[in-house]
Order: C-alpha cells, then sequence, then structure tokens
C-alpha cells in the first residue's frame, strides 16, 4: 500500500492533468463604510474531508487598479475619539449573512473546478467532491450552485426537505 493511500482514504485524480490534491476556496464579502470588500482564503481538503485555509487575501478589483486607487492603513481610521456616532468610513464589518458566500473545490495541479457536496445541510460539516472515490449519490447535500444538477441526476438525499 503506498503512502499516499495511508494518509488518504479517498482518491482523486482529476480528468484534465492526473494531479491528486484538492484545494478548497471560500470567498465572502465585508462592509467597509458604504462600500463592501470582497475577501479570500484557500488551503488543501485534508485526508477526512475537512479543510483549513492557509491564504487569505482581498480581492482587488480592475476598476479600483485602473483608477490607482492608493490602499493605505485602514486601521487609522477606525478610532473614534468624539462622543458622535461614528462615521460611515469606520464601520468595517463581515456580513451576517453568509448565504452570499461562495466556497469552490479546484484541482490543486490545474484549478479545474470539481462540483461537490456537504456531508450536513446549509454547508455544514465535510465537503465531498463527487469525483473522489468514497462519493456516495444521495449521502450529501449539494453546495447550492449544483442543486438542480444533483436534482436531474437523482442524487439528492431522500427524506429531506
Amino acid at each position: 500500500m503506498n503512502a499516499m493511500k495511508d494518509n488518504r482514504p479517498w482518491e482523486f485524480t482529476c480528468k484534465a492533468c492526473n494531479g491528486h490534491s484538492l484545494t478548497v476556496t471560500h470567498v465572502w464579502t465585508v462592509l467597509a463604510g458604504p462600500a463592501t470588500e470582497s475577501w479570500q482564503e484557500w488551503g488543501p481538503l485534508d485526508a477526512d474531508h475537512l479543510w483549513h485555509f492557509i491564504y487569505k487575501e482581498k480581492i482587488e478589483t480592475d476598476e479600483e487598479e485602473e483608477e490607482g486607487v492608493e490602499r493605505g492603513d485602514f486601521g487609522e481610521f477606525t478610532e473614534d475619539d468624539s462622543d458622535s456616532e461614528p462615521e460611515e468610513y469606520e464601520t468595517y464589518e463581515q456580513e451576517d449573512d453568509t448565504e452570499g458566500d461562495e466556497f469552490y473545490v479546484n484541482c490543486a495541479s490545474c484549478d479545474r473546478e470539481i462540483e461537490f457536496g456537504w456531508s450536513q445541510p446549509e454547508r455544514g460539516g465535510r465537503i465531498y467532491p463527487v469525483e473522489c472515490s468514497d462519493f456516495v449519490p444521495g449521502e450529501y447535500w449539494p453546495e447550492p450552485r449544483y442543486g438542480e444538477a444533483w436534482k436531474q441526476k437523482h442524487w439528492l438525499r431522500k427524506n429531506t426537505e
């Protein structure tokens, strides 16, 4: 038995590049005053179908880059020594509604997107990519963007709403 099987009970082989590792990416939006910012974090899908994020960065838009926007330390605008209400630019918080968050699973070698589901409803639990050897149709909840495709394939869980 090779070392890879010892460390990972499931197998994945990319149809495009024959890679064997998967990356999970989470994209979300934060409120920054009257504007919003998008952020992403990513890391490997582990042997137990859990993941951990190693990298995190703000997603820069081409429009901001073209305008030559200079970014400073946002922290210098967050302190308020007055008794008045904070200004709009002093607000910096992650949106509570995570429904708009996006999750992706990609081949770590060629970045091809891999369809996946969750072990618990509402994006809870572990991630199960459909191209992994231990994926069982009808056992998982689909990532929302794959819901219609799973319905057509009869992969939706039985006895669930």
